[in-house]
């Protein structure tokens, strides 16, 4: 008696374990639960990439942020060249102070190159993040 009954609810699980596909199982999911994203649009980087610069700003730290980002990218912005001679060192209501090594390379940053780095800036930061880009001997 005892192994007709096992297995019959053996059977049951069985049954019961086929019939639930992944697509029914979110289609209810998404009727109890409308409030929460559907299975197939979350994208674990995107929301990621996203919700990082969200906490940071509801915290405060937007301009810590992009600070940090500026210093990251920096080479990869203006080239191993540049880089070598020309470091951020802050950023201040859009205006990103640039220290360089030499009179030569201010006069040549400032001069010739300033139009094409603050637009490579705004590629890769947006142009609300700098406004403008000043080099000082440092």
């Amino acid at each position: 008696m005892a192994t007709r009954r096992s297995r019959h609810l053996s059977e049951r699980r069985r049954s019961n374990s086929n019939s639930v596909t992944p697509s029914l199982r979110a289609k209810v999911l998404q009727e109890w639960q409308p409030w929460l994203p559907r299975a197939e649009s979350i994208n674990p980087a995107a929301a990621l990439d996203k919700l990082v610069p969200s906490v940071m700003k509801g915290l405060g730290l937007e301009k810590r942020l992009h600070e940090s980002q500026i210093h990251s990218l920096w080479p990869h912005i203006v080239g191993a060249d540049i880089a070598r001679h020309a470091q951020p060192v802050s950023l201040r209501k859009g205006l990103l102070i640039v220290a360089v090594d030499h009179p030569v390379w201010l006069q040549e940053l400032s001069r010739y190159h300033k139009s094409l780095l603050l637009q490579k800036v705004h590629e890769r930061l947006g142009k609300n993040t700098v406004r403008d880009i000043v080099f000082r001997i440092g």
